[in-house]
């Protein structure tokens, strides 16, 4: 079922230069596309939602979860972005995005272009399934190897919430209410962010003063430290936390930090799009 829910505001003059990309009309936009949606569409669906005028940009996340395994759905998926290829858009990665910045002291959405992408192909229906190369298998590996590493640092962040003053000595009744306070803060107080950005900042990093809800620094750390939160209120002090969907809500949070700077989503997870929601609630959601 093809729908679109827009909430307050309007983003035609944010989209009008977003990563290189223009929009002639309010009410098409440039979408962050996530795997949900992605194999939630038929590739006939896929194809009207560009007839439509809407532009799917592509997160580097996106390559790594259809590459870092093999099998017919992920197949299948590519061959939907085979129909459409001329008109997606391949975002830079975050690393590049954050240098950026750090380089033009300006968004990365504003100074970066996305690319164009050319597919296999042999990505078209009929022909036989065949296997990831040596190369796309390696790589895949390594940025597997990679967000492993992360992980491990963002659990150990997040289980130090517990240190933080509102949650410390609160009842356990009382932590749904300062939880929600907290990620308010985080929404709404600019001064907050900044400051938490600050404490953390590298010396070749953009000033405090000039980050905002466009630059990517800002989006990160509004997007971890709401992820933490969420990771407090589910584990508290518990040891156990299962790997897979640890993992699974890393790679969300990439995708998250890209439809926050785009400013639309396409998307079928509601957790997702929910935190999408509460983040940038003039945004654009296609479900």
């Amino acid at each position: 079922m093809r729908g679109c829910s827009k909430t307050r505001g309007s983003l035609e003059e944010a989209s009008l230069n977003m990563f290189g990309v223009a929009a002639s009309r309010s009410d098409r936009h440039l979408l962050v596309l996530d795997k949900s949606f992605l194999q939630g569409v038929s590739t006939v669906e896929l194809q009207h939602y560009v007839q439509d005028g809407w532009v799917f940009a592509i997160p580097d996340v996106l390559w790594h979860e259809h590459f870092r395994k093999w099998d017919e759905w992920r197949l299948a998926n590519l061959i939907k972005l085979k129909s459409i290829e001329p008109t997606l858009v391949l975002l830079p990665g975050l690393g590049e995005m954050l240098r950026a910045e750090s380089e033009k002291l300006k968004p990365a959405s504003q100074i970066l272009a996305g690319k164009r992408i050319k597919l296999n192909e042999k990505l078209v229906p009929g022909l036989k399934f065949f296997e990831l190369d040596e190369n796309t298998k390696q790589t895949a590996a390594g940025r597997t190897a990679e967000l492993e590493e992360r992980l491990d640092v963002m659990i150990d962040v997040w289980r130090d919430f517990k240190a933080i003053p509102d949650l410390q000595n609160a009842r356990t009744e009382e932590l749904p209410e300062k939880i929600l306070g907290l990620k308010l803060q985080i929404r709404d107080d600019r001064t907050d962010i900044r400051g938490f950005y600050a404490n953390h900042r590298d010396s070749i990093h953009p000033p405090p003063e000039m980050i905002d809800e466009e630059w990517t620094f800002y989006r990160l750390i509004q997007v971890y430290l709401l992820a933490g939160l969420d990771f407090f209120a589910s584990y508290g002090l518990k040891n156990e936390v299962r790997r897979e969907t640890a993992m699974n809500e890393l790679l969300d949070l990439d995708y998250l930090i890209f439809a926050l700077l785009v400013g639309g989503l396409a998307c079928r997870e509601t957790r997702f799009v929910e935190r999408f929601r509460f983040l940038r609630p003039d945004g654009i959601v296609l479900r």
